[in-house]
């Protein structure tokens, strides 16, 4: 469906123009309707479906249509990190390039006074991080008594964080007549039950982000260890010549050495984790979209809500915590019909989690080798088909033990295998130093 067969006004169909929109995503031929009709609504979608202008035309058409030039915020848009809350509010000034309607930014990190300056001028939007938005409430700053939209984004995603009574506080202190959406990578989370009671009988719409291949093509790499995990990377970037890699790590400490690492190697690389200042996150992700660096290194908090056109490639460098974070980490790649490659390197502790974001995702790696590294991990053991791990068969009884010198050889404990080298172990992930192989 075209934008110019959709209800919205003239100012929205002109800035949709200009930002070289031309058709619906599915997730915005499904919400806008329903949004224009007023319905709470419970959407699962992924990162890059166009969500975000999927709520947004719909909002700013309304407030177009019933203008309320004395009423305080009309609409809040609560969001899980700085990072999300900036894509926001840029994809805001994009679409409401035409009109008068503006929006406000609360968020960690920056002047407290400042923001207060900024809910004064009663912005007609706001959009907010949890923790720091309570910390307005607290202090009798805000007032959303008249407010109309409330737009929990990524909402699986706050309560991982921990932000569910951050959440429910902040909907208390709403006008009780609003209209609520809600976006969730999955509405099967289990904090969501909690979450719903906000809304008025809500409509929900599955985007079918599991059975969603995209167009990406993903790959498993076996490793042995955090050391050729580098070696892997750095592979990785020589033989796919990609122009800007996403590399995601499950810890910050495990970001900067891998940052480290590939600084050593004369790479253009940076990296964001939770600890860097939101000053510094933002420098780090324009140079990036600018293209003045090839590599990203990040933890999760770089997974949603950024909008980087043309990611080449992404690599796991550790295996994501769970089938919907790997999905956000690879949206990062294959976006607006662009094809992508995701690529995970899977040790010996990782492959079992692994094996459920498969399961998950209803797919199945393609398994690659890179030539010159290949892992001492081959997998686990072959099960049996009774899904007991095979093992030495058992005597039978009344079987005559072997006797003399084989006898007791058999009786004698395995020599322990001693750790360290190049050489893998048994309960060791891999070994200390991964050379190419000839």
């Amino acid at each position: 469906m075209q934008f110019e067969q959709t209800t919205l006004s003239k100012p929205l169909l002109r800035a949709v123009a200009a930002l070289d929109y031309h058709e619906l995503t599915p997730v915005q031929e499904r919400c806008i309707p329903e949004i224009l009709a007023e319905r709470d609504l419970l959407v699962s979608a992924r990162t890059g479906t166009g969500k975000t202008a999927a709520f947004l035309l719909p909002l700013l058409e309304r407030m177009l249509a019933k203008p309320a030039p004395k009423s305080g915020t009309r609409g809040l848009i609560l969001v899980p990190t700085r990072e999300l809350a900036l894509q926001i509010q840029k994809v805001f000034e994009g679409l409401a390039k035409y009109t008068p309607l503006k929006c406000g930014r609360i968020i960690g990190g920056e002047a407290f006074k400042h923001q207060v300056a900024s809910l004064r001028r009663n912005p007609e939007f706001l959009v907010a991080t949890p923790g720091r938005l309570v910390e307005h409430i607290e202090r009798g700053t805000p007032d959303f008594r008249d407010l109309e939209y409330l737009v929990l984004d990524e909402a699986d995603r706050m309560l991982d964080m921990g932000f569910a009574i951050d959440m429910h506080t902040i909907a208390s202190s709403c006008n009780s007549e609003r209209q609520t959406l809600l976006f969730s990578a999955t509405l099967k989370h289990r904090g969501l039950a909690g979450v719903k009671d906000l809304m008025r009988e809500p409509v929900s719409i599955h985007m079918a982000a599991k059975e969603d291949k995209l167009s990406i093509t993903q790959q498993a790499v076996l490793a042995d260890d955090v050391k050729h995990k580098q070696q892997l990377v750095l592979a990785l970037l020589e033989e796919q010549q990609a122009q800007r890699v996403f590399v995601f790590c499950n810890t910050r400490e495990q970001t900067r050495q891998l940052g480290n690492v590939l600084k050593y190697h004369k790479l253009n690389v940076d990296a964001i984790h939770g600890e860097i200042p939101q000053s510094e996150r933002k420098q780090v992700m324009n140079r990036f979209r600018q293209g003045q660096l090839q590599v990203l290194v990040a933890t999760d908090v770089a997974a949603r809500g950024l909008d980087v056109d043309s990611v080449d490639l992404v690599i796991n460098f550790d295996v994501a915590q769970s089938g919907d974070d790997h999905l956000h980490r690879i949206g990062r790649t294959g976006r607006a019909g662009q094809s992508g490659l995701a690529v995970t390197l899977v040790s010996a502790s990782e492959w079992d989690r692994m094996s459920s974001i498969e399961r998950y995702l209803k797919l199945r790696f393609e398994r690659r080798v890179l030539e010159g590294f290949k892992a001492t991990y081959k997998g686990p053991r072959k099960l049996k088909k009774s899904g007991k791990a095979a093992g030495p068969k058992k005597k039978k009884a009344g079987s005559a033990k072997p006797r003399g010198k084989s006898a007791s050889t058999a009786s004698k404990p395995p020599v322990p295998v001693k750790r360290g080298g190049d050489k893998a172990t048994k309960g060791n992930d891999g070994f200390g130093v991964v050379k190419k192989r000839k």
